[in-house]
């Protein structure tokens, strides 16, 4: 099987958004920003993995991860070197992501985040509305990496 990395477009909205709804992830925002998302697809063009970033001056926050249980670590590692590159020609400098799962933390580490504390997030992405929703936001794993 061959998978193929690209950057979304307006005509891969409906098939992110069943994508991360059949997962549960919420679709808010996503078709505002589309151009912020890699997708990963195999030859017959079935989505098997996204991700997209929002941006907030010069900071950036991951969402959207969805991955296949059928991919390997090494096309995850191909998504996340993708979006670092893209998040970087959108002019990010410091990218964060949120977990709540401790087992991916190691995994993100290796890609080169490092786990920093929710206080530490820039004001603008402390009020971003992903943020907002989120219940209990310090009880969340914190991880940032310098694209700059």
């Amino acid at each position: 099987m061959r998978e193929q990395l690209k950057i979304a477009s307006k005509h891969d909205y409906i098939r992110i958004q069943q994508f991360l709804q059949k997962a549960g992830i919420s679709t808010a925002g996503v078709e505002e920003h589309i151009h912020q998302f890699v997708i990963m697809e195999n030859e017959e063009g079935e989505l098997l993995a996204t991700v997209g970033f929002e941006k907030e001056g010069v900071d950036g926050i991951l969402r959207s991860l969805v991955v296949s249980p059928s991919l390997m670590q090494s096309d995850i590692l191909l998504l996340f070197k993708s979006i670092v590159q893209l998040a970087q020609k959108h002019g990010v400098k410091q990218l964060y992501l949120l977990t709540n799962k401790a087992s991916s933390l190691h995994f993100f580490q290796m890609m080169n985040f490092q786990q920093t504390s929710y206080s530490a997030l820039p004001e603008l992405l402390k009020e971003h509305s992903y943020l907002k929703k989120l219940p209990n936001p310090q009880d969340v794993y914190v991880m940032f990496y310098a694209a700059s």
